[in-house]
């Protein structure tokens, strides 16, 4: 955000922006779940500013089908936002969002 942030132009933002799209894609790619819900919370400011983000929406469903807290927040708010009228995501998060509300740990 301090990148995004400092930039004077926006040919100069849609670097900055570009650069981490890429590193979160990689970070996706590698299946390392510990920086998956930061990385999910940065598409979020991407998609607040505009630009393309849709490849997150898989990421948000790894996030919600996790056990822990801060990582289904920040996956449901995520598809919140992301998520696109996709039958097969529709059925994922339905699927997901049943399985939570009916598990006995209200966290």
């Amino acid at each position: 955000i301090r990148n995004v942030r400092a930039c004077k132009t926006a040919a100069e933002e849609r670097a900055v922006i570009s650069k981490e799209c890429a590193l979160i894609r990689t970070s996706f790619k590698e299946e390392d779940s510990t920086f998956r819900h930061r990385n999910v919370a940065k598409l979020l400011f991407v998609h607040m500013l505009g630009y393309p983000s849709h490849f997150g929406q898989m990421e948000c469903l790894k996030l919600v089908a996790s056990p822990r807290f801060l990582d289904k927040r920040v996956g449901y708010l995520g598809l919140s936002i992301l998520v696109q009228d996709s039958p097969e995501v529709l059925m994922l998060v339905t699927n997901s969002l049943s399985s939570d509300l009916s598990h006995r740990n209200p966290y």
